[in-house]
């Protein structure tokens, strides 16, 4: 970097970007429906236990950790218009050398 280029690989960058979507997606599916599917589970249970824990889940709520969700979004986006303009400038200079050189 001692000569002043940027080297900037897009793909890498997008695949960096389709493996974020991926771990929201995943973490999603755990603060959107953990608590309801393991209380349904815990249904067929005998317990004393099983209430308490069902109470404890009953308190936690589907709404864990939503903030993250949305700052996770949150950058994914702003690294998709990274990608964007980063495609759009490389376009455009390469229409500048080509008009340059013809």
């Amino acid at each position: 970097m001692a000569n002043g280029e940027i080297k900037l690989d897009l793909n890498e960058l997008q695949a960096a970007l389709n493996s974020l979507q991926t771990g929201i997606d995943d973490f999603t599916s755990y603060t959107t429906t953990f608590r309801s599917n393991t209380r349904d589970q815990l249904k067929s249970f005998n317990s004393d236990f099983i209430d308490k824990l069902d109470a404890l889940l009953d308190n936690m709520g589907d709404d864990i950790d939503t903030n993250l969700l949305k700052n996770l979004e949150s950058i994914k986006k702003v690294g998709e218009k990274i990608v964007e303009e980063m495609k759009s400038a490389d376009e455009q200079i390469g229409q500048t050398i080509k008009s340059g050189s013809s």
